[in-house]
């Protein structure tokens, strides 16, 4: 699997515009998490693997034929799978460059059974310098509170997972944001309860690697908070 440069998301995503202007497609508009969205803010310099979200079953049609039709000289993203719950939110799909070998992950709505694209995470979001022209193929990027959640409760805690969350701390986060919309996903969905030890696990690893970072421990006080409703 290719790593792909901030610059070669930049070259990509301005093709997939071209291409859906070809196509005539409706606008499509997806939000960047993780990696990508660090890449394209400058915070680190390649990742493995470019992560978005779309809202809803239309757009995500509209993305499954720009990304699968065949235009001359454009790129043709290979399918690798689709989850089995066809549709329904939560679904993702993983696609693979056919030249540069990356891999792009694509869900709808919700990001590997956890945490949604609330409409709180989408009005935060902002179009990166360089993408404001775009009228067919809209890329937001989610704010870095909600990358710094979403790789809270997603990551696997590789070398690289780790590093991406202590870069996000080190840009000065607010931590008010991050609770706020912990609260936001927990009042919408109870199932979401089974997170928080997992967040705390991230928090407390976090901290060990980079000593007691004042909003990080703020953050660690209100986890163990809903851990302990959790267990009464």
């Amino acid at each position: 699997m290719g790593a792909v440069t901030r610059e070669m998301i930049i070259a990509e995503f301005h093709l997939l515009e071209e291409k859906a202007k070809l196509l005539n497609l409706e606008p499509i508009r997806v939000y960047l998490i993780g990696g990508g969205n660090m890449a394209l803010r400058g915070l680190k310099s390649a990742t493995k693997d470019i992560d978005i979200v779309v809202t809803n079953r239309g757009q995500s049609s509209l993305l499954e034929a720009l990304l699968e039709t065949p235009v001359p000289k454009l790129p043709v993203y290979l399918r690798q799978y689709r989850s089995q719950w066809d549709y329904d939110l939560g679904m993702s799909v993983r696609y693979i460059h056919p030249l540069h070998g990356f891999n792009l992950d694509v869900f709808v709505k919700r990001v590997l059974n956890k945490l949604h694209l609330s409409g709180d995470i989408v009005s935060r979001a902002e179009v990166p310098e360089g993408f404001e022209s775009h009228e067919f193929f809209e890329v937001y990027l989610v704010s870095k509170e909600d990358i710094f959640l979403f790789k809270s409760v997603t990551s696997m805690e590789r070398v690289r997972d780790v590093e991406d969350l202590i870069a996000l701390v080190e840009t000065g986060l607010d931590y008010e944001i991050v609770i706020q919309e912990i609260e936001n996903q927990l009042s919408k969905d109870e199932s979401l309860r089974h997170i928080i030890p997992l967040m705390m696990h991230r928090v407390d690893l976090l901290m060990q690697q980079i000593g007691a970072v004042k909003g990080l421990m703020h953050l660690k006080e209100y986890l163990r908070e809903i851990c302990g409703e959790l267990y009464e």
